[in-house]
């Protein structure tokens, strides 16, 4: 009986995508209220044996357990997703852990109980991850993961921007606007996979074009405001003559430009990620925050629940789907 569910759902999504036509490119880390979903985690009301028991039903449903909505990007991502599910007639249902580990492992096995048709995951620690994966997997439900991946377990699908593209263009633009040559910092956040291929296409950039560069202070914000500004506020005391810094994300290079702006050290560049609406507000000011990369969220929503939806299908999908970046300055902002 549930594989009869299975292959009737498939058919009639298989049917909707091929009526709609869908034309978004596969290969296109704030507060605000995003639509769509709950926005406090679930309790787990059974294990992850129990799916099989959910009432069965016709219309298609996925479980969303975003990073948190305090961000402005996973607030676009999330509206992204839900465009693509109101249009599809699917139900998607959002949670957001705000950040939590703990929060998001009891939403994914509450998505479990429910017996949801697949799992979305935008992992608070890669690496924690790995079992919350694995629990989806042995529950036999579809997971893809969105901008952040999992470190292990078996996720069909991960679509992100290309993360290492946007570590690179930070570093070609240090790069040039030092002259090719002084010192450089790094605030990082090791715990994250999308931003440790930032991490690493900056320092491999640097290493390979600008050898007369060096790299004096690598230290993580956390992907916290506050933890930008202390760690900034360290790295001037360590290294007065540090003339460039690469945040990351937006939110630890704000964090950045706070410490530089009360030490009035304008004549810093700093580049974050995200070109957040503040962010860009700053480039545009012409303050040492002086370019950021820039992500589509939207775009990435879309391309996630797109491809979620030919998992369910049981169409074959790519394991990594990458979508654009661009880096944005006081010149194109």
């Amino acid at each position: 009986m549930k594989e009869e569910l299975v292959m009737k759902k498939a058919n009639m999504l298989l049917a909707a995508l091929c009526a709609v036509g869908m034309t978004a490119s596969l290969f296109g880390c704030s507060s605000g209220q995003a639509q769509g979903g709950d926005t406090q985690p679930q309790a787990s009301a059974a294990p992850a044996a129990d799916a099989a028991s959910a009432p069965q039903r016709e219309q298609i449903v996925v479980g969303f357990s975003n990073w948190s909505r305090s961000f402005e990007f996973y607030v676009d991502l999330e509206k992204g997703m839900q465009e693509v599910a109101d249009a599809q007639g699917v139900k998607l249902i959002t949670q957001d852990p705000n950040g939590d580990l703990a929060a998001q492992t009891k939403q994914v096995e509450d998505f479990i109980t429910q017996g949801v048709d697949g799992i979305v995951l935008c992992p608070i620690d890669s690496n924690a991850a790995v079992t919350e994966a694995e629990t989806i997997n042995q529950a036999g439900i579809p997971l893809v993961t969105t901008d952040i991946a999992v470190a292990g377990g078996d996720a069909a699908s991960h679509i992100a921007s290309d993360n290492t593209l946007g570590g690179q263009l930070a570093a070609q633009f240090i790069g040039e606007q030092l002259g090719g040559t002084g010192k450089v910092a790094l605030i990082n956040n090791p715990t994250i996979t999308s931003l440790i291929e930032r991490e690493t296409g900056f320092t491999d950039t640097m290493a390979q074009k600008y050898p007369d560069i060096e790299i004096v202070a690598v230290q993580s914000g956390e992907s916290k405001r506050e933890k930008g500004l202390s760690v900034m506020e360290n790295i001037l005391q360590s290294n007065p003559d540090v003339q460039g810094v690469f945040a990351v994300n937006d939110m630890m290079g704000l964090g950045a430009l706070q410490a530089v702006q009360a030490a009035q050290r304008d004549d810093i560049v700093i580049v974050g990620f995200d070109a957040t609406e503040e962010a860009v507000k700053y480039i545009k000011e012409g303050s040492a925050l002086k370019a950021s990369v820039a992500q589509n969220p939207v775009e990435l929503g879309k391309t996630t629940m797109e491809t979620m939806l030919k998992v369910i299908a049981g169409e074959q999908v790519e394991k990594n789907i990458p979508v654009p970046v661009e880096l944005v300055t006081a010149g194109n902002a």
